[in-house]
């Protein structure tokens, strides 16, 4: 008699199993990378729209700096109804000639907003 020589149907099922939670367990880590993916874009956004907002008000006279209400930004910095993000920037004395100047970016599902903070001298008066 012959012995036929090939792969049971059962150690094919088990071996089909095994390659499907192989499978299932590598989708899951994608959805978990792209996930992470997309909130660090966003944050960098966030970040580039605070310095270049930051960038901006230091070209200002710091006398005339003074805090500013929230204003709905696109991903460019520039004011649109319909931008995900929201700016503001609060303007507090420090001393008689120094002021703190906080820029604040925050969108939807943010752990914390992003904030950047800097000083501003304000010259003595002569």
């Amino acid at each position: 008699m012959k012995r036929e020589t090939g792969f049971t149907l059962i150690s094919v099922l088990i071996a089909v199993v095994l390659l499907s939670i192989g499978v299932m367990a590598v989708a899951g880590t994608t959805g978990a990378v792209v996930a992470a993916h997309t909130k660090a874009s966003t944050k960098t956004v966030a970040l580039s729209i605070a310095r270049s907002y930051l960038e901006e008000v230091r070209g200002r006279e710091p006398v005339d700096l003074t805090t500013e209400g929230a204003v709905q930004v696109d991903e460019t910095g520039a004011p649109s109804g319909t931008g995900i993000f929201t700016r503001s920037m609060i303007v507090t004395d420090v001393a008689r000639n120094l002021k703190e100047v906080r820029v604040t970016v925050d969108y939807p599902r943010a752990a914390a907003p992003t904030e950047l903070v800097t000083l501003a001298f304000v010259g003595l008066a002569q």
